[in-house]
């Protein structure tokens, strides 16, 4: 959360070497963004990374500066991990040194559970602006085919779908296109399980850009082409139907009508019927299916009413999508008032979850600027929901 993101501590660590170019000290400093003085006491495990393998050392944090003892006359590592063993509560900045070895050379750690501690505060860098999204995804395309733990797999995954949309502008991601779909491919052959290769095909659908990328997932769709060892259930086939039409594939509209045609289950059929006109390729039929939720008897499958707006407001329409951040802004008391108590922020987020540019950032910050006297907890929720917004934008 927004609150709880600016209120954790944030650890440097500076590396000093004696004459002989071993280690003489490795120094965390924690600090509080806040500038309240606190002090989060708690135990790390640091881990030191050489060639073909890792050293561990425990540390037991109690003060603004720490230093680790045990390091003292060791040889000068790769790099420092601060929460090795995914240990560790915090923003964990990493020096220059060891943040370009990971970014460099993450897929030669030995073992995964650094491995996954390494991308996770690689994650966290970049979130805090200390690390670019071109070499991470540089990085993670890289990385992905020596990757053999599947838990680590599918997380890197899931930040390559998020960095895709959410970090590289529109030019960059035609760019990179081709070759992410390609790794994607090869990841999918390559996958050992069902739910390896679920991973696979689940990154590739979500971020197939090139002609003949919706061209093959259209053939999968149609059930012209199979995946060896992946099973296709319901569910895959209207998540395919959607992410083809909001691509604008070809026959994108009479996919969508096909794909409810042969829905068996009624809830999904009647779900994927409520979500279609965002899906549409028209403006004006997009700008009516926000409208629906003005109304609150529309707003009363919640589930379906967040998928409407997370189409309406992808990173593919982002453009014309800007028209209804303010609109659903301007909404957000009465979401609170007639729906669910985690409605708000999943509209918020919903709503902001496709939009990087600074003109979304200033319909956000204009909004609160306008509304001094805003509930404090929905204050917090818009700050929540557009924290990643604003650091894209430099807002």
């Amino acid at each position: 959360a927004w609150v709880e993101d600016r209120g954790r501590p944030e650890f440097t660590t500076a590396v000093r070497l004696n004459s002989s170019g071993h280690l003489d000290r490795i120094t965390l400093t924690q600090t509080d963004p806040m500038k309240r003085g606190l002090v989060w006491p708690q135990r790390l495990q640091v881990a030191l990374g050489y060639d073909g393998s890792v050293k561990e050392l425990p540390v037991f944090v109690t003060g603004a500066e720490t230093i680790v003892k045990d390091a003292k006359g060791l040889p000068a590592p790769r790099f420092v991990l601060p929460a090795g063993g995914g240990l560790g509560y915090g923003l964990f900045v990493l020096d220059d040194g060891s943040r370009d070895y990971l970014l460099q050379h993450i897929e030669d750690i030995p073992d995964a559970l650094t491995r996954g501690a390494a991308w996770v505060t690689l994650w966290d860098n970049l979130q805090a602006t200390r690390v670019g999204s071109v070499p991470l995804l540089d990085a993670a395309i890289r990385a992905l085919p020596r990757e053999d733990d599947e838990q680590n797999a599918q997380r890197v995954l899931s930040y390559v779908t998020r960095v895709f949309w959410r970090f590289l502008p529109r030019e960059e991601r035609s760019a990179r296109a081709p070759a992410l779909e390609a790794v994607l491919r090869a990841g999918l052959e390559r996958g050992r399980t069902q739910s390896e290769k679920a991973a696979w095909f689940n990154a590739f659908r979500d971020v197939v850009l090139t002609p003949d990328g919706v061209a093959w997932l259209t053939r999968v769709w149609k059930r012209e082409q199979q995946i060896p060892g992946l099973r296709l259930a319901e569910p895959d086939e209207i998540a395919m139907a959607m992410e083809l039409a909001v691509r604008e594939a070809p026959g994108w509209d009479d996919i969508l009508k096909t794909q409810i045609e042969r829905t068996q289950n009624p809830d999904r059929k009647a779900r994927l019927a409520f979500v279609a006109p965002a899906l549409s390729a028209d403006p004006a039929v997009r700008e009516r299916a926000f409208a629906r939720f003005q109304f609150v008897e529309n707003r009363r499958r919640e589930p379906w009413v967040l998928e409407s707006l997370q189409y309406l407001n992808h990173p593919l329409r982002e453009e014309h999508a800007q028209r209804f951040v303010r609109p659903a802004l301007d909404l957000l008391r009465e979401i609170q008032q007639t729906g669910d108590i985690f409605f708000p922020t999943r509209w918020m987020d919903s709503t902001l979850s496709g939009h990087r540019s600074p003109e979304a950032a200033k319909t956000v910050r204009e909004f609160l600027a306008s509304h001094p006297q805003y509930p404090q907890r929905l204050t917090w929720t818009i700050l929540t929901s557009a924290d990643e917004l604003f650091r894209i934008a430099g807002m």
